[in-house]
């Protein structure tokens, strides 16, 4: 069984994911742009400042399992320096103190499964529209 979430016409997710390497994520990022998501990549701090903010913002940042600790910390406490209440979510790492909070997630599946489809599909069904 595939799990999918469609989002009423009505309301936009953005999400911002951040990947070392697309390839083990490319299965959830098909489904979840199928399911109606609008998903920016980026590869680093940078990057994903320049999506970010050319994209007027997103909805949550989802952190792939290859991402170094460093690059996750440095793009998450950054980019809410701009939105503190931004919501997080990792596969298989956990930020640091300093830029962990109630709105961050841990998703210890891999990208590719089913439980790690649906552990994130879960969380993002719970954001509240900010629109």
């Amino acid at each position: 069984m595939e799990h999918r979430l469609r989002l009423p016409p009505e309301r936009r997710c953005d999400l911002l994911a951040v990947l070392a390497d697309e390839r083990p994520m490319l299965p959830l990022l098909r489904q979840l742009r199928e399911s109606g998501f609008q998903v920016d990549v980026a590869c680093d701090l940078r990057s994903a400042q320049k999506v970010f903010f050319a994209a007027g913002g997103h909805d949550c940042i989802v952190i792939g399992p290859d991402v170094a600790p460093g690059i996750a910390d440095a793009v998450v406490g950054s980019l809410r320096d701009v939105d503190p209440l931004l919501p997080a979510v990792t596969f298989g790492r956990v930020l640091t103190r300093a830029v962990k909070s109630c709105r961050t997630t841990s998703v210890h599946f891999h990208p590719g499964s089913r439980a790690g489809h649906g552990a994130l599909l879960r969380f993002l069904h719970g954001l509240p529209d900010k629109r």
